[in-house]
């Protein structure tokens, strides 16, 4: 979890929010009239400190790349990347990330966003940010885009990597097992962390990672939760059960008003909520006592269950929020909520508030080729279960869990 800055030289850096998101080194350049600010979270390979310069090209990077051997860390490749290939590179890139790179001898600036733009960017002209906060105005890019913007005039815009939703075509989850371990495999680093809820989505987290012999920690709030089920989990996980009195929720409150930069779910198309700004969200404040836990214990990285309720089911127990609410056509095309719509809002809150604590969330039910091996699935099978790719994990492997029940984070309803 990084956060970055590019302004006019001149600007005023309104970096206070930003700088949160990478506490471990802050560099600086100034190039082409530009300031590039990079706040760094040092969580991959050796410390290597941005801005990215090699001769005419600057670049800033959020997030992590799985799929390229490096030397120091994972940012090293992106440079050569596209010098090889242009701004074409972006789909040689598996991972999460936010990417500004400027070309001063194209006088060009190419921004890039993962295919569910997991990691904020703001942009406004060739201005750029982690957070709209510190430019002012702007927009956010959408997910799985990359645009590329001349410095004098014009910009034109591609898919960074297109999903296939026409094909629904295979009829069991062995492939889509295959690329979920895979996801979880390369995510996931020993002495990482989750939120232990009694649903669906943490419950196969936890269960894979301890198949891969990947050393976690889990951590769970009672609030509203399922406690027979919880309690199981707790016990089977050793988790640690995270304090939620009526003290630490006002605190909540409180942190989230002043360090974390609001987000507004009602401007997000598509998006209908009890609640139209984050910090109203009582997951947002479960989030925040569960983030102040683990980052007191010093974890850096969070595996998050983000992207399972909006891919593998749309909500069928929320009808004002879900599009598909849990019965995929046979004629698939992209909902809503796929990478816009709650999706969209919701991975904005985890951001915002792991970033808050300089803690980088992962998101392994967001990873390209497992989402694709979903998306062939065949229609029966998608439709044979609530979330039923990750009720098979649940049932297979003799965990607790509540079939057919939405349950998560939340604190105590007073």
């Amino acid at each position: 979890m990084c956060g970055f800055i590019v302004d006019f030289d001149d600007a005023p850096v309104l970096a206070e929010r930003v700088r949160r998101r990478g506490p471990d080194h802050h560099g600086e350049v100034v190039r082409g009239g530009f300031r590039f600010s990079h706040f760094l979270l040092h969580i991959t390979g050796s410390l290597l400190p941005q801005p990215l310069v090699d001769g005419d090209i600057v670049c800033v990077f959020n997030g992590e790349i799985y799929n390229h051997p490096h030397t120091v860390s994972d940012g090293e490749v992106i440079i050569p990347l596209y010098r090889k290939f242009g701004s074409a590179f972006a789909r040689e890139l598996d991972g999460e990330f936010a990417i500004a790179l400027y070309d001063f001898a194209k006088r060009e600036a190419v921004f890039i966003t993962d295919p569910f733009s997991s990691k904020p960017l703001w942009i406004d002209g060739l201005r750029c940010s982690s957070y709209v906060g510190a430019l002012g105005q702007g927009i956010q890019l959408p997910p799985n885009t990359l645009l590329v913007r001349s410095f004098d005039c014009g910009e034109k815009s591609f898919i960074v990597r297109p999903f296939d939703f026409r094909n629904q075509h295979k009829t069991n989850l062995d492939d889509w097992t295959r690329a979920l371990k895979r996801s979880i495999e390369k995510r996931a680093v020993h002495d990482c962390f989750i939120g232990l809820s009694a649903g669906y989505d943490s419950g196969v987290i936890a269960v894979i990672m301890q198949e891969l012999g990947i050393k976690f920690s889990s951590y769970s709030l009672a609030g509203s939760e399922n406690m027979e089920v919880l309690r199981e989990r707790v016990e089977q996980f050793n988790a640690a059960w995270v304090d939620e009195e009526d003290a630490d929720v006002a605190w909540a409150r409180s942190f989230l008003k002043e360090y974390v930069e609001e987000y507004c779910y009602g401007s997000v198309a598509g998006v209908t909520l009890p609640y139209e700004l984050m910090t109203d969200d009582v997951g947002a404040i479960a989030s925040c006592l569960l983030y102040r836990h683990a980052h007191s214990e010093g974890k850096r990285i969070v595996l998050s269950g983000q992207g399972a309720d909006e891919i593998y089911a749309d909500y069928p127990f929320w009808p004002a929020v879900g599009g598909l609410r849990g019965i995929f056509p046979e004629k698939l095309e992209p909902w809503v909520n796929f990478s816009g719509g709650c999706q969209r809002a919701f991975l904005a809150k985890e951001e915002h508030i792991a970033g808050a604590f300089g803690i980088e969330a992962r998101y392994p039910f967001l990873d390209w080729a497992l989402v694709q091996e979903f998306l062939w699935l065949s229609q029966n099978l998608k439709n044979s279960a609530y979330k039923a790719p990750l009720a098979s994990i649940l049932s297979s492997h003799h965990i607790a869990w509540a079939a057919g029940q939405k349950t998560g984070f939340g604190p105590r309803k007073r």
